[in-house]
């Protein structure tokens, strides 16, 4: 007796067990775009080799970034905090034209970057923003140019 009430328990933690843990799998899409945080359509791809470059940032509070642009198409994950972004259309970096764009990401938020804009992000809280950036496009690309 002693012997099936163990066995009973033994049966009962293993299906107990296998409850917590055998969950089905779950997938949430968390962006599907064309087009960039902007409003630019994104560009194709170009023939050869891919090449994936994922990056991470951490941006203290009252950073911003330099003004750049990427050659390359990009997503963009938040992570932590808020970061205020800004592109403008001006071939020359101006960022007082009337074509200044703007758009405020928070924890969770995903985007399409801006491909061949310059534009700069901008911490304007009082904690560090992080965030994950994924470019994708031709081998040994770089994924970021700064205006000179």
């Amino acid at each position: 007796m002693k012997q099936l009430t163990q066995m009973i328990l033994i049966l009962i933690s293993m299906q107990l067990t296998t409850q917590a843990f055998a969950k089905p799998m779950e997938s949430h899409p968390i962006l599907k775009t064309t087009k960039s945080w902007n409003g630019n359509m994104l560009p194709g791809f170009n023939a050869g080799q891919t090449e994936f470059t994922v990056l991470s940032f951490k941006i203290a509070p009252g950073a911003k970034t330099a003004v750049h642009l990427h050659p390359l198409n990009g997503i963009g994950y938040m992570l932590s905090g808020e970061l205020t972004m800004y592109a403008t259309d001006d071939p020359h970096g101006n960022f007082t034209d009337k074509k200044m764009k703007k758009i405020k990401l928070k924890k969770g938020d995903s985007w399409a970057e801006t491909v061949n804009t310059w534009h700069y992000g901008e911490n304007n809280t009082n904690q560090d923003v992080t965030f994950i950036l994924v470019f994708v496009g031709a081998k040994n690309t770089p994924p970021t140019l700064l205006l000179q």
